[in-house]
């Protein structure tokens, strides 16, 4: 049985609103820092407010890009009444671009966030402790996923990236075999080809 995209199940893309972005970087900065034995907020380590990351966006994204990840949400206030506020929700690349103005430690977070937020697998991680606790049918679509993920990141002809899809491919076509063979029952009293043996 073949498994196409189209047959795995749709989902949102996940994204990260200007308010986890902006906590993000507070706590980027706060241990950095407590590294250096300040107390956070300091002199060299600012706490970021939410209305100033806002500021950065259109500057950042552009005015015209910005504006279709702006979105409104409620929160209740202290004295019980719901205000409203203004804030972005960012898909992967968007998050990755306004983490980058702050700094390269905080854009590979944030990538790493997303990963975690879209399940990605990392085709290195991608043993066989973590797969046996799944049902067959994730463990096909976990190894879709990997494929898909090595070809669209290491799948472009020429680079040399080549050499870790080489790599990857091999270990995604050994997971692949394994949960090939999971998935097929093996009845007693038939060959592989479904005949009965006497």
């Amino acid at each position: 049985m073949k498994i196409k995209p189209g047959d795995l199940p749709i989902t949102e893309a996940p994204t990260m609103t200007s308010l986890e972005m902006v906590k993000f970087i507070n706590e980027e900065r706060k241990s950095k820092a407590e590294a250096k034995g300040l107390t956070f907020p300091c002199k060299g380590f600012a706490e970021l407010k939410h209305k100033e990351f806002l500021r950065k966006v259109p500057r950042v994204l552009g005015e015209t890009a910005s504006a279709q990840f702006c979105a409104d949400v409620n929160y209740p206030t202290f004295n019980g009444a719901e205000s409203t506020r203004k804030i972005y929700k960012f898909p992967r690349r968007e998050a990755c671009l306004m983490a980058m103005s702050f700094s390269y430690e905080l854009q590979a977070k944030v990538f790493d966030r997303m990963n975690e937020l879209e399940g990605v697998v990392d085709v290195n991680q991608l043993d066989f402790a973590r797969l046996k606790n799944l049902t067959v049918a994730e463990m096909q679509n976990r190894v879709v996923l990997a494929e898909q993920y090595s070809f669209e990141e290491h799948g472009q002809r020429g680079s040399g990236l080549m050499q870790i899809r080489k790599r990857e491919k091999k270990q995604i076509e050994a997971v692949r075999k394994t949960v090939e063979e999971l998935s097929q029952l093996k009845l007693p009293g038939f060959s592989d080809e479904g005949e009965l043996v006497a």
